[in-house]
């Protein structure tokens, strides 16, 4: 029998078989987009030499294209490009930590579900279904209660009320899978539970997890904005794009429309952005490629 090509000897196994595909243009833009608001949030002094918090009396309520402020600035004379590059670094960080948070979680407990005993398995499903239940507002209520509003408080939140939904499909995905002939196989060839999950189960939930896990960053930039005006979230000292539509919803209809076009615009391109990106996301799954 012919030995097999080099190229599928050496080729990537369980989780590290997971990669980005190129199916369409559309990626290369979404990466682009992802990576010059990472660039812009992380490299924010070298872009501005505003305070984004100062206030300016002077330069109060100005237009885009104003000199020295090309945003234009808010009601308080804040530069609103500064705020923009500086908000994009809280925004961002909420978005990302809480899908990371989110999906470990979910991940963690479906997989634990799925090949734990039945009244383990049991105990997660139907912790899950009552968080599922339980309204955001209450557990940031009682959050706030504690610790007060504070950025790790939306974290915490919008994490303690989301991982359901990854632990359900994770659970149900390794469920129907686990009992089939290949998974059989690779227990008799004497792998271990913990290597057959790895390379075998949890690669075929990473799919639909990924869609929740871009679901999850825009879920949270939007939650944050929520919270934010209920005053549980970011404090209103500290910028992001959530306090920034915040703060100009009452200027839409008094022409002042860039104050919520700018964030608002910077939020739906980066909820497009990661939801291209995820849909990009492939693995293998029974002789067949994502």
């Amino acid at each position: 029998m012919p030995s097999e090509p080099l190229a599928e000897s050496v080729k990537p196994r369980g989780l590290l078989a997971v990669r980005l595909r190129p199916r369409r243009p559309a990626l290369a833009a979404a990466v682009a987009v992802l990576a010059a608001f990472a660039v812009l949030a992380v490299l924010a002094p070298l872009f501005t030499s505003l305070d984004p918090v100062a206030t300016d009396t002077s330069a109060t309520s100005l237009p885009p294209g104003s000199p020295g402020h090309p945003l234009g600035t808010d009601l308080l004379g804040r530069d609103l490009w500064t705020r923009m590059l500086y908000g994009a670094r809280t925004s961002l960080l909420v978005g990302l930590t809480t899908a990371a948070i989110t999906v470990g979680l979910g991940m963690l407990a479906g997989g634990l579900a799925a090949v734990a005993p039945r009244w383990l398995d049991g105990l997660i499903a139907r912790t899950a279904d009552i968080l599922l239940a339980l309204p955001l507002l209450i557990v940031v209520l009682a959050l706030a209660a504690v610790a007060g509003p504070s950025l790790g408080l939306v974290v915490a939140a919008i994490a303690l009320t989301s991982w359901m939904p990854v632990a359900l499909i994770v659970r149900a995905e390794l469920r129907s899978r686990r009992e089939r002939l290949y998974i059989r196989a690779a227990y008799a060839l004497g792998l271990s539970r913990r290597q057959v999950l790895w390379r075998h189960l949890l690669p075929g939930a990473v799919p639909p997890v990924a869609s929740i896990a871009a679901f999850e960053v825009g879920h949270a930039i939007l939650t944050e904005s929520t919270l934010s005006f209920l005053g549980l979230g970011v404090p209103p000292n500290r910028p992001s794009w959530g306090n920034l539509l915040t703060e100009a919803q009452s200027h839409l209809l008094t022409g002042e429309w860039y104050t919520v076009a700018v964030p608002a615009a910077a939020v739906v391109a980066t909820i497009i952005a990661v939801n291209a990106v995820a849909g990009a996301i492939s693995g293998p799954s029974e002789g067949r490629t994502w």
